[in-house]
């Protein structure tokens, strides 16, 4: 009788495993999204923060991307300035059915000011390196949600960190 089970079970395994199944892979797709969520940073108040993004599928595990991330830092004085992040980077992602959890690399610019009333007189720009790691649900072919956590160092200020964690929409046409 294991005998018996055992050979239907085996031809079951291998029956199964020729079907075609199609997978939801983002290969040459474009992703367009937008996020809302907090921020942080080295001395900084934790705040709201707004990120928008565009994104190509260069195969089903790499996506080239573009984003713009602003950060609030509350107050808006030198002690708690705004910040702008402009920044591109390759993103990794390992599609799993719905799934899509992803990690990236960035390097792009970022400015704080202070802005009252869009004067500006607070200044300071700086060229960040960023690690941004995420976790996306494919609800459609064409529309994602997800959560991200960003991480950007900026580099003549390697003390100060900035950290912002958004949840995000993204709708993707191409395929």
């Amino acid at each position: 009788m294991r005998l018996v089970a055992g050979a239907l079970g085996l031809g079951f395994a291998l029956a199964t495993s020729t079907l075609s199944v199609s997978a939801s892979a983002f290969e040459r797709e474009w992703h367009l999204g937008a996020g809302r969520g907090v921020a942080d940073g080295s001395g900084l108040s934790l705040s709201p923060a707004l990120g928008a993004y565009a994104a190509y599928g260069l195969s089903d595990v790499f996506d080239a991307r573009i984003e713009v991330t602003a950060r609030g830092y509350q107050l808006g004085s030198s002690e708690n300035p705004y910040a702008l992040t402009a920044s591109a980077g390759l993103v990794y992602k390992l599609d799993v059915l719905r799934w899509i959890p992803w990690g990236g690399v960035y390097a792009g610019y970022n400015g704080f000011f202070e802005a009252p009333r869009l004067g500006l007189p607070y200044e300071q720009h700086d060229v960040v390196l960023g690690l941004g790691l995420g976790l996306d649900y494919a609800v459609t072919r064409s529309f994602g949600l997800g959560a991200t956590l960003r991480f950007d160092i900026p580099l003549s200020h390697t003390d100060s960190e900035l950290f912002d964690a958004l949840l995000r929409a993204e709708y993707r046409w191409g395929w």
